[in-house]
């Protein structure tokens, strides 16, 4: 691949993730059907959504470790984001904490 092709994979991978965030917000305001979905059954699909996505990636990953330091450092990552959501309510919040956590863990416990 040559240079001005990695440079427009780049551009085109950054135009389809922002349409992907800023497309349903965009429906949201102008449509009624899709503005209903923010409020009501439907404002816990996102919270689902990270909860799901979260399970299968550490489920499949616990499922190939081999030390108790990959399964340690998971699972303080998890508590992390655990607290960080009872105490802020804030999906985000909750993530970046777990992130923090798992690198620290990564760094603190022995190899």
């Amino acid at each position: 691949m040559g240079q001005s092709e990695f440079w427009l994979a780049i551009v085109v991978m950054a135009v389809v993730t922002w349409l992907s965030r800023a497309l349903p917000f965009v429906l949201m305001r102008k449509s009624t059907i899709f503005g209903r979905l923010a409020s009501g059954r439907f404002v816990i699909l996102g919270p689902a959504l990270l909860v799901s996505m979260t399970v299968v990636v550490v489920y499949s990953d616990l499922q190939q470790a081999t030390g108790t330091t990959s399964v340690l450092s998971y699972f303080c990552g998890l508590a992390a984001a655990g607290v960080c959501a009872r105490l802020t309510r804030n999906a985000g919040f909750a993530v970046l904490a777990g992130m923090a956590a798992y690198g620290a863990a990564l760094l603190a416990l022995p190899a």
